[in-house]
């Protein structure tokens, strides 16, 4: 397979934004508790919250927006499908977030630990919305062949 610098780069950001909503969720699940009283461990979860950001979320959409860069001109079907896929991942995975943000303790929401989905969840269709763009592009550019270009002799 012969993917292309944009390909690999939007397929690292779908694989960053499964990370993200599986660590959101994950974090949402352990400060819900076993029994729905918070965690049985002293955590501070807004720092934990931020760390989950900069691990996964900020690298997913910045290389989304630097896949975009490389390839607004002339599209790219394949990254453009790829980074679709991860902003639909990081919509549902936001909206799960958002049904699990009551369950939590109100100690335990800090920061931006409420907030988060309601963050994420535009930063997701805006993944989306440039995946499409890409995509609509590369089906809109002509396919120039060596065999229409004019003999130059």
């Amino acid at each position: 397979m012969n993917l292309k610098l944009e390909d690999w780069t939007s397929l690292a950001s779908l694989g960053l934004a499964a990370m993200f909503v599986a660590l959101l969720l994950s974090f949402y699940n352990f400060l819900i508790g076993p029994e729905g009283i918070g965690p049985e461990r002293v955590v501070e979860p807004g720092s934990l919250l931020l760390q989950l950001i900069f691990i996964s979320a900020a690298p997913c959409l910045v290389l989304a927006g630097f896949a975009f860069a490389l390839s607004k001109s002339y599209g790219s079907p394949i990254g453009g499908g790829v980074l679709i896929a991860a902003g639909v991942i990081i919509v549902a995975g936001m909206a799960i977030g958002v049904t699990m943000v009551p369950e939590i303790p109100s100690q335990y929401i800090v920061g931006a630990v409420g907030v988060a989905p309601f963050i994420f969840m535009p930063a997701g269709a805006g993944v989306t919305v440039i995946g499409g763009y890409m995509l609509a592009i590369s089906k809109r550019r002509q396919h120039i062949h060596s065999r229409d270009l004019d003999d130059l002799r």
